[in-house]
């Protein structure tokens, strides 16, 4: 691969696929994120290119990407990514920065977005043994999770009703033992939920 290295497209097509129309943060301008540019273009999506040099973001705006943010200059680049993407956020970040940038491309992420950490600037020993080396590393994913949408949530009752789930009872408590039932969490003892009831 003299020409085309693999990681960018590893990223772009990998556990959530870019899609025509979304969003991308490309960081820095090396080989491996100018051909992360070029194809995230091909690709139909929108691209922002982060650089030290005015002169090199021209070279990724020639190569596809629609916005250039120079980070030195505009030390805020997180916050100009949410800008351009109308305060919603990127869809993904080609992250190549390592540590010291993890944090901004995160907060430059939307709801749901994805962080493709292709590799950790400087010396792999610098992240050996910390959680960014290895979810590098084994090539990794942490799925945020809240508590769901309305369609997860149909589809769990769903599931529930068609394998006869019932959630584990551990003990019911009374609306006027609420203390007691407090108390009994805090020693942990219990297997399942605790619940308090407050109507008959």
């Amino acid at each position: 691969m003299k020409k085309a290295p693999p990681w960018p497209y590893n990223a772009l097509t990998g556990s959530k696929p870019l899609k025509e129309g979304q969003s991308v943060l490309v960081m820095g301008t090396s080989g491996v994120s100018l051909f992360a540019i070029q194809l995230a273009a091909a690709s139909g999506a929108t691209v922002i290119a982060t650089s030290s040099s005015d002169e090199k973001l021209e070279l990724a705006q020639k190569l596809g990407a629609k916005y250039g943010i120079n980070y030195v200059k505009n030390e805020a680049w997180e916050a100009e990514a949410l800008k351009l993407t109308n305060g919603v956020g990127v869809d993904h970040v080609v992250e190549l920065g390592g540590p010291g940038t993890w944090m901004k491309s995160l907060a430059a992420l939307k709801y749901d977005g994805e962080m493709h950490a292709v590799s950790a600037q400087g010396k792999f020993e610098d992240v050996s043994g910390t959680i960014i080396g290895v979810l590098i590393q084994k090539a990794l994913h942490i799925h945020g999770v809240q508590i769901g949408s309305r369609v997860q949530f149909e589809e769990m009752n769903r599931l529930i009703s068609n394998a006869s789930l019932r959630p584990v009872i551990d003990r019911v408590f009374e609306f006027e033992q609420a203390k007691e039932a407090y108390e009994y969490c805090a020693r942990q003892k219990f297997a399942g939920k605790v619940v308090i009831r407050v109507a008959q």
